[in-house]
C-alpha cells in the first residue's frame, strides 16, 4: 500500500515537472512571438510618421522634438497594448494549464482512493481465500479420518461375521452333543 502511495506521489511529481517544463517552453515561445509582433508594430508605425514629416516639410528642431515625443508616446502606447494582449493571452493559457493540472490532481486523488478501495478488497479476499484453504485442509483431514474409520468398520464387520458364523455353526453342534449326551 505504501509502495503504491509512493509511486503515485512520484508520478504526480513527474507530471508537475512535465507541466512546468512545458510552461517554460510555452513562455519562451510566447516571448519570441511578442518580440516579433512588437517589432512589426514598430515597423508599421514608423513609415507612417516619416511620411507625415515629409509632407509637412518642416525641419525645425522644435518640430522634430515634438514629433519625437509623439512617436515615443505612440510607441509606448503600442507597447502597452501589446503587453496587455500578451499578458491576457498568457493568463488564459496559464489558467488552462492550471485547470488541466487541477483536473490531473483530482484524477490522481480518485485513482488513489480507488486503489485504496481495491487493495482493501484484495486484502479481504485474501483473508477469505486463506480461510477457505484452511477449511479445505480440515475437510481433507476429516475425509481421511472417515476413510480410516470406514476401514475399521469393514474390518470389524468381517470379524463379527466370522464370529457370528462360528457361533451359529458351533451352537447347533453343541445342542446336538447335549442332546446325544442326555
Amino acid at each position: 500500500m505504501l509502495i503504491w502511495l509512493h509511486i503515485s506521489t512520484v508520478w504526480y511529481g513527474f507530471q508537475v515537472l512535465i507541466l512546468s517544463e512545458r510552461l517554460h517552453s510555452v513562455t519562451a515561445l510566447f516571448d519570441r512571438f511578442r518580440a516579433a509582433r512588437f517589432q512589426e508594430a514598430i515597423e508599421k508605425s514608423m513609415p507612417r510618421w516619416r511620411k507625415g514629416e515629409k509632407s509637412k516639410k518642416s525641419n525645425t528642431w522644435a518640430d522634430n522634438q515634438e514629433h519625437g515625443k509623439e512617436e515615443a508616446s505612440i510607441v509606448q502606447d503600442l507597447k502597452q497594448d501589446l503587453l496587455e494582449e500578451e499578458t491576457h493571452a498568457l493568463q488564459v493559457e496559464l489558467t488552462n494549464l492550471l485547470d488541466t493540472a487541477q483536473e490531473t490532481e483530482r484524477k490522481m486523488i480518485e485513482m488513489s482512493a480507488l486503489n485504496h478501495l481495491f487493495s482493501t478488497h484484495v486484502l479481504h479476499q485474501a483473508q477469505q481465500i486463506e480461510k477457505l484453504y484452511q477449511q479445505a485442509l480440515d475437510a481433507t483431514e476429516n475425509v481421511e479420518k472417515g476413510n480410516k474409520e470406514i476401514r475399521k468398520a469393514i474390518g470389524r464387520s468381517n470379524s463379527s461375521r466370522t464370529f457370528l458364523l462360528l457361533f451359529l455353526f458351533v451352537l447347533p453342534l453343541a445342542l446336538l452333543f447335549l442332546h446325544w449326551y442326555n
